[in-house]
């Protein structure tokens, strides 16, 4: 081989070595790009009419919900689930189902049943990626997030599906207690809607 040729050829190794880091480089940068947005599009704040306090809408996370207010530390804290409840719940634990929970910032029975809510699920060592949440304002409206197909009449509301199918939900406060309302979900025996 001659030393032109070998040349051509390392080059060309070189340019498509060169080639495929940018790639990798502009994938990645277009990968963080996109979490970034999707990242900024959860826990909006707007003002509230009524109170004029700041309140979330739109699609949440628990750290958002931990921010807006002391409401949810305070009731995480001071809310002990029946362990027995809490354990024959941990049953269900190779095939929890997903659960959507609709809420108000602005609703005292959010700011009591959602910490609640999440001291279950801690509990219960639940993935958080069975967890979706959704902040409407008080005219039960999620910004871009629509809302109507879920017929949501009061927040909050826990709605509970398993293979892609509601199995159940507890709405504004529970018939017995959260854990025992979730517990009769699992079961397959939905407290009566109200």
């Amino acid at each position: 081989m001659h030393v032109h040729s070998l040349c051509i050829l390392t080059g060309r190794k070189h340019l498509k070595s060169v080639f495929m880091k940018h790639i990798v480089l502009l994938i990645s940068f277009m990968t963080f790009t996109f979490n970034i947005s999707l990242a900024q599009d959860d826990n909006q704040r707007i003002t509230d009419e009524k109170s004029g306090k700041e309140i979330l809408i739109g699609t949440v996370t628990r750290a958002g919900l931990e921010e807006i207010g002391d409401w949810f530390a305070t009731e995480y804290q001071q809310y002990q689930p029946d362990t027995n409840d809490i354990a024959l719940l941990k049953n269900f634990q190779s095939d929890y189902p997903f659960i959507f929970i609709v809420l108000g910032t602005w609703c005292g029975d959010s700011h009591e049943q959602v910490p609640r809510f999440f001291r279950i699920l801690d509990q219960l060592e639940y993935l958080t990626d069975r967890i979706f949440m959704v902040a409407l304002d008080r005219d039960k409206k999620a910004k871009d997030f629509c809302i109507g197909d879920y017929d949501i009449k009061l927040v909050p509301t826990f709605i509970v599906t398993h293979q892609g199918e509601e199995t159940g939900r507890i709405i504004e406060t529970p018939s017995e207690t959260l854990e025992r309302d979730l517990l009769n979900i699992f079961r397959g025996n939905s407290p009566a809607p109200r």
